[in-house]
């Protein structure tokens, strides 16, 4: 019995080895490649301008409560 089981074992083994092998390959894996690079690098740019937008709006509302807080408490500061 446990040599059947091993033979089975080896049989499907075989037969992944054979898929793989005979199986179709990507078309170009550098150009694969070169696209996936550029999607990534255009992902990376996309979230650092999107943290920097975010920081600058930020800012400005800080800026903003800063203003209305000085505003409210000495109006003849100005």
């Amino acid at each position: 019995m446990v040599a059947g089981y091993a033979f089975s074992h080896e049989t499907v083994f075989a037969d992944l080895r054979l898929a793989a092998m005979t199986r179709e390959r990507e078309p170009s894996s550098k150009a694969y490649r070169q696209d996936r690079f550029e999607n990534t690098e255009r992902a990376a740019k996309e979230t650092i301008e999107a943290e920097q937008r975010a920081r600058r709006e930020k800012t400005k509302r800080l800026k903003e409560l800063r203003l209305s807080k000085q505003d409210g408490k000495d109006p003849a500061a100005k």
